[in-house]
């Protein structure tokens, strides 16, 4: 097998700004079609707020398939790689949730209200698979549970294939899974250079706005002045470890975010996005 499966982690790995739609609902074949044809580097399947629905998820993953694009470029990795935001806050710590979300073989991984150490720690083990002793990847210690037929056969593997490659990276520097979790509150943001710090398998950091704008009194407003100070100090301590931090954009500010600093940016998918087509003008894609 040649090359990166995981097209966000081969884009970050080449110093390029990596641009995914969220949210997109799960179960609906003509949505996940259309937004797989937008352009889009990912694409995050809404499961926090619109509804744990894992036989709908395998419905949306199906359509985002393109069998031309496949055979065109003779690989495997897709064109638009699918992440999910789970239900649970990272403080619930739900394995089960974690573990029946990847084994539908999404690529990346997406859990709100990361706010402490011991969260982060619980969802990256959640995540891996126990690995072999004596590796130099064995901790955090994967306590995800094998399964064997739905993730190896969507992404095109053998068992043992995928094993090898279905880690988070850049804990496992050949892992082509994407941990994303959101700092979105007052702890998450004072405690983020200690999750860093000593928790290996995160392989970027959303600054999430909203509901840090609730925790501050703004009751939404996004652009309150507090909340982009929450916003920018999850970016500089991101900066600090060198870690990569996403960030939600429209088509009038998608260029202050990547001079910012922000190598991934988020948009509200659409049929049409400027955001999108602005934004890798000014990334020079």
């Amino acid at each position: 097998m040649a090359g990166r499966l995981n097209k966000v982690i081969e884009l970050l790995e080449a110093g390029q700004v990596v641009f995914g739609g969220g949210m997109v609902w799960t179960g609906n074949a003509d949505e996940a079609m259309a937004y797989a044809d937008l352009g889009y580097d990912f694409i995050i399947f809404e499961m926090e707020h619109e509804g744990f629905d894992l036989p709908g998820l395998r419905h949306s993953l199906q359509s985002l398939l393109n069998r031309k694009q496949i055979v065109a470029h003779a690989s495997l990795q897709p064109d638009v790689v699918p992440f999910v935001r789970v239900p649970p806050n990272a403080r619930e710590r739900n394995q089960w949730v974690i573990k029946q979300t990847l084994d539908t073989g999404v690529y990346g991984l997406i859990v709100p209200h990361m706010d402490t150490v011991e969260q982060a720690k619980a969802a990256v083990i959640a995540s891996r698979y126990p690995q072999a002793e004596g590796v130099d990847d064995f901790e955090p210690v994967g306590e995800r549970g094998w399964w064997y037929r739905l993730a190896p056969r969507y992404w095109g593997l053998g068992v043992q294939e995928y094993y090898d490659v279905a880690d988070l990276w850049p804990l496992d520097p050949h892992g082509e899974l994407f941990f994303m979790p959101i700092i979105e509150g007052v702890q998450g943001v004072r405690n983020l250079p200690a999750i860093l710090r000593e928790v290996k398998g995160i392989s970027a950091i959303w600054a999430g706005p909203g509901d840090l704008s609730i925790e501050l009194g703004t009751r939404g407003n996004m652009a309150d002045p507090r909340v982009e100070e929450g916003v920018q100090q999850v970016l500089k301590t991101c900066q600090e470890f060198g870690v990569p931090c996403a960030a939600f954009a429209s088509p009038r500010d998608v260029e202050k975010r990547i001079e910012q600093g922000f190598r991934i940016i988020i948009s509200g998918p659409s049929r049409t996005d400027q955001t999108l087509t602005t934004g890798k003008q000014v990334a020079g894609r």
